[in-house]
């Protein structure tokens, strides 16, 4: 009998306030995946996770708002020697992410991934200043 594919999913801790709108993130380290394997066709993909959050401000009775997304993928896809790529976008801005982080240890990428919501995101509401925060936060560059 097969296994329901969702049964092999990633458990991830996610806030409350973030929306997820992709989740592919199986749970194996791609360390024990034989370069032969399928699983590198279907798992190890551009288009893993994406989760975004809206974040917002009143000044002078004027809401301002900006959209936070967190995207995970694999690059090159599909590739057996890639590596998962983790990026904050701020606002669409794909060329210039808030905060990224490169590893081939889906270990590393979950723990990094519950950081930054819990860590770094948590207590955020809006983003004042994106040069700001990408040096408070330089290790992730």
């Amino acid at each position: 009998m097969n296994i329901p594919y969702w049964k092999n999913l990633q458990p991830l801790r996610i806030p409350a306030n973030w929306t997820i709108l992709q989740h592919k993130l199986m749970n194996i380290e791609p360390e024990k995946l034989n370069k032969n394997d399928d699983k590198w066709l279907t798992m190890f993909v551009e288009d893993i996770l994406q989760i975004e959050r809206h974040l917002k401000r009143k000044i002078n009775k004027k809401v301002e708002q900006q959209k936070l997304i967190i995207d995970l993928g694999w690059y090159p896809d599909s590739e057996p020697s890639g590596n998962f790529r983790l990026v904050a976008i701020l606002n669409n801005n794909w060329e210039f992410p808030l905060l990224q982080f490169t590893s081939r240890s889906k270990k590393e990428i979950v723990e990094t991934l519950e950081y930054w919501l819990f860590g770094i995101f948590d207590d955020i509401y809006f983003i004042e200043d994106e040069n700001h925060f990408r040096k408070l936060y330089k290790h992730y560059q």
